[in-house]
């Protein structure tokens, strides 16, 4: 209690002079004058803001590339099954309103809007995965497997149609 008084009472004290802080500057900050003692904050080391009890680690792990290889692979079976229907069967349509647009361009257009797609998911689920969250850091998969689920029911589903 008495140091916490002392250092109240001499952080409250008068300002020091410019004469007295040239002094102090050269001699270094003392006890007795605190107040007088200024902080160069270019000199103080920047700390992350992260918590300091989560270790640090990748985002980019194996847990992360295998959601990534099923998601694209699961991309990949699905818009090929989609053009196997499309070319057996001449009254089936793409009934997916966001998909539709790329699948009647052509292969290639919807492999390319389908991996953009994908790796914008994947950038975001990286993103969740460091974040300083703790809920999005262990729900950073839900996202990517439920679009790798999706493409899993259309793939089954086109191979039923498909025949």
């Amino acid at each position: 209690m008495t140091t916490s008084l002392i250092v109240l009472v001499t952080l409250i004290g008068p300002a020091p002079t410019q004469l007295e802080s040239e002094q102090i500057h050269r001699s270094g900050p003392s006890i007795t004058n605190l107040a007088a003692f200024e902080i160069d904050l270019r000199q103080i080391e920047s700390r992350p803001t992260s918590d300091p009890e989560r270790p640090a680690r990748r985002v980019t792990d194996t847990k992360f590339w295998l959601t990534a290889a099923a998601l694209n692979a699961a991309m990949i079976a699905d818009t090929k099954s989609t053009f196997d229907v499309m070319r057996r069967c001449g009254v089936c349509y793409e009934d997916n309103p966001y998909a539709a647009p790329f699948i009647a361009r052509g292969p290639a257009v919807a492999f390319a809007a389908g991996e953009a797609f994908d790796v914008s998911v994947l950038v975001l689920a990286g993103k969740m995965k460091g974040s300083d969250n703790k809920l999005f850091r262990r729900t950073w998969w839900v996202v990517p497997m439920a679009l790798t689920t999706g493409h899993a029911i259309a793939y089954r589903h086109n191979l039923g149609v498909a025949r």
